[in-house]
């Protein structure tokens, strides 16, 4: 038979153990759902703006980056529509050629409606994958994104994603 302080102990470190499980698993949730522009997540207009948006435009970046040759495509900057709420979105993501690949490194999207100056949505900070998603509601209206990737610099898409 079991001295009483024994089996007080293993209810104890059996009561950690579960503690500390339940913690790790709450913690490791918490995160992939705190910073999802600092998640690998599905870079797809539906994965990151939502699933009711598709994509309308993508465009490329050149600039220094991983490849053979030292320049390539640094960075994309990709829109989407919902027809469901009228929203554009717009967001940046590395290229996996980036040297800031999974590094948190400056980058930021500005989404702009046609005809209306004061009417944006932007996101900048440091993030490891992608800036946004940034919305705007404007329909019947062109959208343009200008967007800033610390290897390709600035740079502007032009008027998009009309009507």
């Amino acid at each position: 038979m079991q001295k009483p302080k024994e089996a007080c102990m293993r209810t104890v470190l059996r009561r950690t153990a579960l503690s500390f499980t339940a913690l790790t698993l709450t913690t490791a949730g918490t995160l992939s759902l705190v910073s999802p522009a600092n998640a690998a997540a599905n870079f797809t207009v539906p994965g990151v703006c939502g699933s009711s948006f598709r994509e309308v435009y993508s465009q490329t970046e050149n600039g220094y980056n991983t490849t053979s040759d030292g320049w390539g495509i640094v960075a994309y900057i990709k829109f989407g529509y919902s027809s469901s709420t009228g929203q554009n979105c717009a967001f940046i993501q590395k290229s996996t050629t980036n040297y800031s690949y999974g590094k948190a490194s400056d980058l930021s999207i500005t989404l702009r409606v046609q005809g209306n100056d004061g009417y944006y949505a932007h996101d900048a900070n440091s993030y490891k994958y992608f800036a946004g998603p940034v919305k705007v509601t404007a329909p019947g209206k062109c959208v343009s994104a200008d967007g800033w990737e610390d290897w390709a610099g600035s740079w502007s898409t032009g008027w998009h994603a009309c009507g």
